[in-house]
């Protein structure tokens, strides 16, 4: 069963303070009620007492009605034969022997004499042997009104049950109202989480008020923003993927064509008895093997095709990537140099991938340098592993965009695609390396850092 966060909040705190209010305030009254009955007592006593001391005869009629005047009782004079000689009352009862029995030198609690009922009126009756100075009076009849006492019990106990009565209903009213206003926020707090459920990640004002409330709005905001930025993520990961796939089919459908142009090539050089002379055909053919490494690229990145690690020496890194950019150096007019330091002959265990990831770095670095440009491709062999380091004096990269000039289809180039730098990383990172970048000297340098695996013999390196 729902029950409002409201009620579980209002119900046992006013039924607490209720049970509390109740007790004080019943408590209270019967100790003003018990107080009031012993006033009326004490003051009856004053009463007999004063009179009973003085010289007026109590057997006067005239006396017992200033008694009644002063007290509210009724009073009936007795003498010793029993019979009444003074009344406050037109008619007064008759003395019984169990009030004889009964008198007393002064009254006492109310509660402990006979009721009787005389004219339609109830009393408490009392018995005194009261200090009568002409000896006639033996037994005085007190006769207090019931309705007296209650009117003066009720009295003494209103101020406190007032008192409490309206502490209740303000403490009712304020419960209520906090807890309305806990429950306001909470509700604010609900239908922001539902929106996130249904896709809407608004977030909401903290309000003025530091507690616990503002702490989880804070949190669902925060939950918010992290959800709006992974369903981004997703939905940027989802193209991209999908994107991979069409270029992995297109990859792998130009590839297979580039495979065929260059045995073409090869094949009409061997026709023609040209054993390479003919440098165009030389060009013609490292420019299509360097096609078909950037389409390996491709599928790599697309990962319709995995192929399986072969480690060469990191020289022949440094030379293959060399060979296949010569050509677009001349024609871009672009001076390319090339070091390995820390010995060449340590092993590249991915070198087709690394190879790749090279490539495209020098290829970018080309196209940055322009015409009369620098590019250096410097390789180092320490103790962390290989490290590739392509360097051009061009402008560089925007400053803005930091890393995620390595995200699939961010470049800062007119006519890039922004598949390059992202396949360099993917490929530093399936290697447990890593790719950064960074501007020293009025020059742009990438550095890949990959594995070094052992060192390769003499024997290995010239595949025997």
């Amino acid at each position: 069963m729902w029950w409002p966060i409201r009620n579980q909040i209002l119900v046992p705190f006013a039924g607490l303070l209720l049970a509390c209010v109740a007790v004080i305030s019943v408590t209270a009254a019967v100790l003003a009620a018990r107080r009031a009955e012993q006033a009326t007592v004490a003051g009856l006593n004053q009463v007999i007492e004063t009179l009973g001391r003085s010289s007026f005869p109590l057997h006067a009629a005239s006396v017992l009605e200033r008694m009644k005047g002063l007290s509210g009782a009724e009073f009936v004079a007795f003498g010793a034969d029993g019979q009444a000689l003074a009344a406050t009352l037109p008619q007064p009862p008759a003395l019984s022997r169990e009030l004889q029995r009964a008198a007393r030198d002064e009254l006492s609690s109310l509660h402990e004499y006979a009721l009787v009922e005389l004219g339609g009126a109830r009393y408490f009756a009392g018995t005194i042997r009261p200090l009568d100075p002409a000896g006639r009076v033996r037994h005085l009849l007190v006769l207090y009104p019931v309705a007296s006492l209650d009117e003066a019990r009720w009295q003494a106990a209103l101020p406190p049950l007032a008192v409490g009565t309206v502490t209740l209903v303000l403490a009712v009213i304020v419960s209520a109202w906090l807890a309305q206003r806990i429950s306001r926020r909470l509700r604010t707090v609900e239908q922001q989480v539902a929106g996130i459920a249904a896709g809407r990640f608004d977030e909401v004002a903290l309000g003025s008020r530091h507690d616990e409330i503002q702490d989880l709005v804070r949190s669902v905001n925060q939950m918010s923003r992290q959800l709006q930025d992974m369903q981004a993520t997703i939905h940027s990961s989802e193209r991209t993927r999908l994107l991979g796939q069409l270029a992995g089919g297109l990859a792998h459908q130009l590839r297979n064509a580039l495979t065929g142009a260059r045995l073409a090539v090869q094949i009409h050089r061997r026709r023609c008895e040209l054993n390479g002379e003919d440098e165009s055909l030389e060009v013609a053919l490292r420019q299509l093997s360097l096609t078909e490494e950037q389409v390996k690229g491709l599928l790599s990145l697309g990962r319709t095709e995995r192929r399986p690690p072969a480690a060469r020496p990191a020289g022949d890194v440094v030379d293959d990537v060399a060979a296949l950019v010569g050509p677009a150096c001349r024609h871009a007019g672009v001076e390319l140099a090339t070091s390995i330091t820390g010995g060449a002959g340590a092993s590249v265990a991915d070198s087709e991938s690394v190879r790749t990831a090279v490539l495209n770095l020098t290829l970018n670095a080309i196209e940055a340098a322009g015409r009369g440009g620098r590019v250096e491709i410097n390789a180092t062999v320490d103790g962390a592993g290989l490290h590739f380091e392509i360097v051009d004096d061009g402008p560089g990269p925007p400053p803005e965009l930091g890393e995620a000039i390595f995200d699939v289809f961010v470049t800062s180039k007119p006519e890039g695609v922004g598949l390059g730098l992202a396949l360099a990383r993917q490929i530093a990172e399936e290697s447990d390396g890593g790719l950064s970048w960074q501007r020293v000297d009025c020059t742009t340098r990438f550095r890949l850092s990959v594995p070094a695996s052992r060192q390769l013999s003499p024997q290995n390196r010239n595949g025997t």
